[in-house]
């Protein structure tokens, strides 16, 4: 099976049966066949009230449903497939292997019988404490099983739990949808060989190489982007939870750190992390511009700087306008007014186009949201450049102390090399720091001051429905929780979109009657997100020994600190905009409930002891229950070989000729959204690379 986001090659996941037992016995703990009491319980509590949307045979329906009753366990092979490397895929077969013994079951579970002899009440009281227990590596094993349960099973298309959580949405098409786009025409293996020289070779798409390219471009050099992932049409995108995680981003959605504690999600696709993301669309704000500045990088407190953000804002049409905030977004300000906090709507890069489609990370069908795939590529392809993608750059060839072109495996099949002057790594993040360790280069700095964005979500439950899966996606943001440490690092406050899949596996799990029931009133919930600036966490990427990208990422004291305070803002937005009912992903924290006769109020005595208990509770040292969706710093520029991977002018210190142009080049995280820093900062590496190519002086910060 050809898998981008692996090794070129992935194995399927082939079980024993007695491990395929234990697996199916873990499926249906978590999405289980309720029984006639909690049925009935579910029907008293859904049902019969004058805000109700169900009725007693929609409930009756869904809490018959499990795993095994649903034939979900292809979509569960699938799912591990994609998320799981190879060595832990095997690390999961020893452990169902164990759990499938008697000696083995007595050391995880204390019971001296198979796993999947227990009973459901038996199975739930082992999973539970897995969950909250004092070792990592037990509650790394509820985690797994929990995610792997969940995410497949809801996030399926036309999944059969989807009718009793109400949820029946599509694509909405604009009105104001632009005319189809031209089709990219994409170079195959014959095109290539015999040998093939260009003036410049991207790799990557997104944010950083697609800047770049368009820049090279237009200079006049002929140029080459190589892209990993697959190039898709508008015509081609399919507004479908599971089948957009698994098409369009690494490992087939989210992925677990190699400790397993945080839970990472990064595009792979043609276009990158701007294909799939949410639209936002922030300017580095001041204070990070002159934090980097202080380490020497003048240049981002510089008039050019603060151009080339407007010039960015300019081409992808970042803007305010047009902005019609949906169910959740429009109770994030609602409660930010009644508290007196900041609130700010986000510029999204629709070109002021009224946009609510509903699926922004599976892709823009409408072709409104200017990605890189709709905005530079295109100019870089008005202007001769061409494009690979399903190709996977090995490494770069370096001769004499200078890049002369690359080694790609084109569309997983075949390996040949491609001559060039330059060569711009911009795989993002996660994979430019292992494309330069293939190279030969050795900086000790490879990989090395990873930034994650550590985000966490909480929950509020209303009367009324608030659907937070429809409308535009992301298009507010508070920053009261943003400086907790005074010196310009703590969270921001945004509004997560969740499709069932994904709403699944964040929402707490404290039985299968409990989380159904949560699940059920899905329509009725309002997500916050706390996204984080991390300070000094320990972030490394690097590959395994079967040539895997692993993340490791230890979460620091302080940037717990930073997630709690955001936590405890986000409660009290939601409470102050009439939530009834509050949740946070803490395992050890039961949510807070108001009476029927109490008014939602931030100043309710019992909600202010319980926002102590949540305070009390903190984060767990392993991150649990902790996610990200940005990832920076890990090739990061600087002055001096010692303490950075590449230049001021984003040429690494090793080799000529050799630049990077991708988050991976920030000094510390952005504490925004990075899409527009990414592309400001190519900008200028671009300028840098046309400089040095007329012979004149390389820019300087």
């Amino acid at each position: 099976m050809t898998d981008p986001n692996r090794s070129i090659v992935a194995p399927a996941f082939e079980l024993s049966e007695d491990q395929l037992a234990v697996l199916t016995a873990t499926m249906d703990t978590f999405v289980a066949q309720l029984n006639d009491k909690e049925v009935q319980e579910m029907i008293e509590q859904l049902c019969g009230h004058d805000n109700s949307i169900h009725t007693p045979e929609d409930i009756k329906e869904f809490a018959k449903l499990s795993n095994t009753g649903m034939d979900s366990l292809p979509h569960i092979k699938a799912f591990l497939n994609r998320a799981l490397a190879a060595d832990k895929r095997q690390e999961l077969a020893m452990i169902l292997s164990l759990l499938s013994k008697r000696a083995g079951s007595l050391v995880l579970t204390g019971h001296y019988k198979p796993f999947q002899d227990l009973s459901r009440e038996e199975r739930e009281k082992v999973v539970l404490k897995w969950k909250n227990s004092y070792i990592p590596q037990l509650r790394l094993l509820y985690k797994l099983f929990f995610s792997t349960s969940c995410h497949p099973t809801y996030g399926a298309k036309g999944s059969e739990l989807h009718r009793g959580m109400l949820y029946n949405v599509s694509h909405t098409e604009s009105q104001d949808k632009p005319a189809p786009k031209e089709r990219y025409e994409m170079l195959k293996y014959e095109d290539l060989v015999p040998e093939t020289k260009f003036d410049a070779i991207v790799v990557g798409s997104g944010a950083g190489g697609g800047v770049t390219a368009a820049e090279l471009a237009k200079a006049g050099k002929s140029v080459l982007v190589i892209e990993k992932g697959v190039y898709y049409h508008e015509d081609e995108m399919e507004m479908v939870e599971s089948n957009a995680f698994a098409s369009m981003y690494e490992y087939g959605g989210f992925f677990s750190t190699f400790e397993g504690a945080i839970n990472v999600l990064a595009g792979s696709v043609f276009g990158g992390g701007t294909t799939v993301n949410w639209s936002a669309s922030l300017k580095l704000q001041h204070y990070v511009r002159e934090e980097w500045a202080k380490q020497g990088l003048s240049h981002f407190v510089s008039p050019k700087f603060s151009r080339d953000l407007d010039r960015v804002f300019e081409r992808i049409g970042a803007s305010t306008a047009g902005i019609k905030h949906n169910g959740p977004n429009s109770l994030l300000i609602k409660g930010c007014q009644e508290l007196g906090y900041h609130v700010a709507d986000i510029p999204q890069n629709t070109g002021g186009i009224d946009h609510q489609c509903n699926f922004c990370f599976a892709g823009c069908k409408d072709g409104i949201k200017n990605s890189t795939m709709n905005a530079w590529l295109r100019d870089a392809k008005a202007h001769g450049a061409k494009f690979l993608d399903r190709s996977k750059v090995t490494r770069v060839l370096v001769e004499k102390g200078h890049a002369v072109g690359v080694e790609v495996i084109v569309n997983y099949d075949k390996k040949v090399t491609i001559r060039a002057d330059q060569v711009i790594v911009a795989a993002g993040s996660l994979h430019t720091p292992n494309i330069l360790a293939r190279s030969g280069l050795t900086n000790k700095n490879i990989g090395q001051n990873l930034r994650l964005h550590p985000c966490s979500i909480t929950f509020g439950f209303f009367d009324q429905n608030i659907d937070c899966f429809e409308g535009s996606i992301m298009t507010a943001v508070s920053n009261v929780a943003e400086n907790t440490d005074n010196g310009g690092y703590g969270a921001k406050i945004e509004v997560p979109c969740l499709h069932p899949g994904s709403y699944s596996t964040v929402l707490p799990w404290r039985s299968a009657a409990n989380h159904k029931s949560l699940m059920a009133r899905y329509r009725k919930c309002a997500p916050m997100l706390i996204l984080s600036r991390d300070k000094n966490s320990k972030g490394i990427v690097r590959t395994d020994n079967k040539g895997n990208m692993v993340v490791d990422y230890a979460l620091s004291n302080h940037d717990r600190n930073s997630i709690l305070v955001g936590i405890i803002r986000s409660l009290q937005i939601l409470c102050a905009s009439g939530a009834r009912e509050l949740h946070t992903g803490q395992f050890g924290v039961d949510p807070f409930i108001f009476n029927k006769d109490e008014e939602s109020r931030v100043d309710n005595p019992r909600f202010e002891e319980w926002l102590k208990k949540v305070r009390k509770y903190g984060l767990p040292q392993d991150g649990a229950g902790i996610f990200c969706a940005h990832q920076m710093g890990s090739c990061r520029m600087g002055i001096s070989p010692k303490i950075s991977v590449a230049k001021p002018t984003g040429e690494t210190w090793e080799t000529k000729n050799l630049y990077i142009s991708d988050a991976s080049l920030f000094p510390t995280a952005s504490g925004v959204n990075p899409m527009v820093t990414t592309e400001a900062i190519a900008l200028h590496v671009a300028d840098s690379i046309i400089k040095s190519s007329t012979g004149s002086a390389a820019s300087k910060l």
